[in-house]
């Protein structure tokens, strides 16, 4: 496999990266673009473009991380505006990891949120 690839980090405390990747061989996902930002010691933004040359087949997506003591949020959108959240909590020094996982379609109101747990016993 041949590609390209570049990354950025900007900041005093690189919070600000960019990364782009471009692969002639792959056609599926030829280019790729994306953003992760932290703007607190808790909090990291993310942006994601995934693109075809064929001009309408590309997908972006933006979320962003929340870290705390007792756990971590995670919660994303797409460009077919579907939305992604997940609650992590690790338990008993890392041994047990519990997620609690939603997804909601907003282009179709009718179809029912998707929920879902996830337990993960000795990582």
């Amino acid at each position: 496999m041949f590609g390209y690839c570049a990354l950025l980090q900007l900041g005093d405390k690189m919070q600000h990266q960019f990364a782009a990747a471009y692969s002639p061989m792959n056609p599926k996902e030829p280019v790729n673009v994306s953003y992760v930002g932290k703007p607190s010691q808790r909090l990291q933004l993310f942006t994601e473009l995934k693109g075809k040359f064929d001009g309408g087949s590309s997908e972006f997506l933006a979320g962003f991380r929340l870290k705390f003591l007792e756990g971590s949020i995670t919660g994303f959108m797409n460009s077919n505006l579907k939305a992604f959240a997940t609650y992590a909590k690790t338990v008993e020094q890392n041994v047990i990891k519990m997620e609690f996982n939603t997804q909601m379609d907003f282009k179709s109101p009718r179809k029912p949120c998707l929920f879902g747990v996830n337990l993960n016993l000795g990582m």
